[in-house]
């Protein structure tokens, strides 16, 4: 029951996910016909910047994974809509600790899917670019660990937010703790562009681990917030 409706409750915003991936993956392959044919590198760079945006953009989107979900299921649904939907899963003879996972595992594993969708649509389009397979799965490891990084912040921000103000300080909270983390020579945001192993050709592992650690604590902090507070 849990994750059908976690599944309904997502779905739209799933679709919307990949359209906006179509749009941020096609938008530089069809501007690049003809003036990136000599400079592959200027096109990746544009395809790592908006996979940077998809990054940060889709966990955000399905983030609503706490207590509080987001709880439409159809689009345009109305609030009062989402705030019934909210009291009956509230209503359900589950734990909340059950209800968080549930809904946790469901959203990164969604937006897992919509990332590797999108890498792999790329990978697909940029034949004469020869991306390597080991530089592939190095950006597929840095995207995967980004993904859960920022979901993590966003899922715990749920826990204590209504949707509109969880998405304002989820974006606000990344900025600071991206720029916190850079100060000890952790940039996420520099290996999913710049310094992106389809560059450097090394797979980082000492930031992805670092990523997982930090979602994992994160995500433990929301579960505790979720046992101690009344709804």
């Amino acid at each position: 029951m849990l994750w059908l409706k976690a599944w309904l409750e997502t779905r739209w915003k799933i679709a919307y996910a990949f359209v906006i991936g179509a749009i941020v993956v096609g938008a530089p392959l069809w501007a690049a016909k003809g003036a990136h044919a000599g400079d592959p590198r200027g096109l990746i760079m544009n395809l790592l910047e908006g996979i940077l945006f998809l990054v940060f953009l889709v966990p955000i989107m399905l983030a609503g994974s706490g207590i509080q979900t987001a709880s439409s299921t159809r689009p345009g649904a109305r609030e009062k809509g989402s705030a019934g939907s909210t009291l009956f899963t509230l209503s359900l003879p589950v734990t909340r600790t059950r209800l968080f996972v549930v809904r946790t595992i469901i959203g990164a594993l969604e937006t897992s899917a919509v990332l590797t969708l999108v890498l792999i649509a790329a990978w697909l389009l940029l034949p004469p670019l020869r991306v390597g397979a080991h530089d592939a799965l190095g950006l597929f490891a840095v995207v995967v660990s980004s993904n859960l990084f920022v979901y993590a912040i966003s899922a715990c921000l749920s826990t204590f937010c209504d949707e509109g103000w969880r998405a304002r300080l989820s974006l606000l909270v990344l900025m600071a703790v991206v720029i916190l983390m850079r100060s000890i020579n952790i940039n996420i945001v520099g290996l999913l562009v710049v310094a992106s192993p389809l560059f450097t050709h090394q797979i980082p592992w000492m930031t992805i681990i670092a990523a997982c650690v930090f979602a994992v604590v994160v995500l433990t902090i929301a579960l505790i917030i979720i046992q101690k507070r009344e709804y």
